[in-house]
């Protein structure tokens, strides 16, 4: 009898997850960033010639996509971006078919363009979307940093399998390269995880992946950072990317409170978790569970509407947190991110 119970309770939290309005509203979709993959090379003069043009029609899509540059070694070995990561460079060059050479530009894993055909029309297609998919970055600072990705299907049953991948770059090196580049924007330094990608599996509408790396001595701390996304391991379309620098839907969410919603912050979070309810209850109970339907909190509020809990122990993941009083139910999710 307990164990239907359980899954019972874990059928409805899902069902919470999928049907609830803050998930499921069109204008609450996440923004679906354009996913940019420069292959290029700091001795190329083709490159040295294209991608400052690039660069400069990008500044009018800020907050619109996320850029990788990778420096494969064609045509010129030398290149000492190539030379700081030949494996993994060289990898990501053959992982698509269709580039050759260098400059060229790899839009959302699907269309391939030199720098200089990455255009304001081409631009304008690919940004102002929005997706089914989330990807939340939450990464910590300091030499050693932990970084937690959850990813969220904010309609259901979009996809079962995806490939996530995710990045160390540099935001911006100062470099006077053979090519006449001075400036080279968001560089290509490590994969975190598998560099072909890992498997999620999405089937329930939500997945989280944890990493720790070392920021390497070579690496400016303040530009470093991970970009996160989701590829279709069949097509190699991008569904959608995320870094730590990104709004936080969740948090956006929480702006537009209705009377049967609690309110938790910080979310995520990595060590306490606030709650505050909309009523005050002498008999008032609090329970957190996590997707499984695994009871994780219970606790009893007496006479007060907010209650705090540590969270620092618990695997990262999505939770719903739900407290009762006299026949009355408020509910959230909330994430707890490593």
């Amino acid at each position: 009898m307990l164990r239907f119970q359980q899954l019972t309770y874990a059928f409805t939290i899902t069902l919470f997850l999928f049907l609830t309005p803050n998930l499921t509203i069109g204008q609450n979709l996440p923004i679906r960033y354009a996913t940019l993959e420069l292959f290029t090379n700091t001795p190329c003069p083709i490159c040295g010639s294209q991608n400052p043009g690039m660069f400069s029609r990008l500044e009018g899509y800020e907050g619109k996509y996320h850029l990788i540059s990778f420096y494969p070694g064609i045509p010129y070995s030398s290149c000492i971006f190539y030379k700081a990561n030949i494996p993994e460079n060289t990898t990501r060059l053959h992982f698509y078919s269709q580039v050759f050479g260098t400059p060229t530009v790899a839009l959302n894993g699907l269309s391939f363009k030199s720098s200089s055909g990455v255009t304001k029309a081409v631009l304008d297609t690919i940004t102002g979307q929005t997706s089914w998919l989330n990807v939340h970055v939450d990464e910590t600072t300091g030499n050693t940093r932990s970084v937690n990705i959850a990813l969220s299907d904010h309609v259901g049953n979009s996809i079962s399998t995806g490939r996530l991948f995710a990045v160390i770059v540099e935001r911006e090196i100062m470099y006077n390269a053979p090519n006449g580049e001075t400036i080279h924007h968001n560089v290509f330094r490590k994969f975190l995880g598998p560099v072909d990608g890992e498997d999620v599996d999405m089937s329930s509408g939500l997945a989280t992946k944890s990493y720790q790396y070392t920021v390497d001595p070579t690496w400016q701390p303040d530009q470093t950072y991970v970009i996160a996304w989701l590829m279709d391991p069949a097509t190699k379309k991008i569904y959608n990317s995320g870094t730590q620098f990104d709004p936080d839907i969740t948090a956006t969410h929480d702006v537009n409170q209705t009377e049967n919603v609690l309110n938790i912050y910080p979310n995520p979070s990595d060590e306490e978790v606030h709650v505050t309810l909309p009523e005050i209850g002498l008999n008032t109970t609090l329970r957190v569970y996590d997707v499984s339907g695994r009871l994780f909190l219970q606790k009893k509020l007496s006479g007060t509407s907010e209650s705090t809990f540590n969270v620092a122990s618990w695997p990262a993941g999505i939770y719903l947190a739900e407290a009762t009083f006299h026949g009355k139910k408020w509910s959230r999710k909330f994430q707890v991110g490593k």
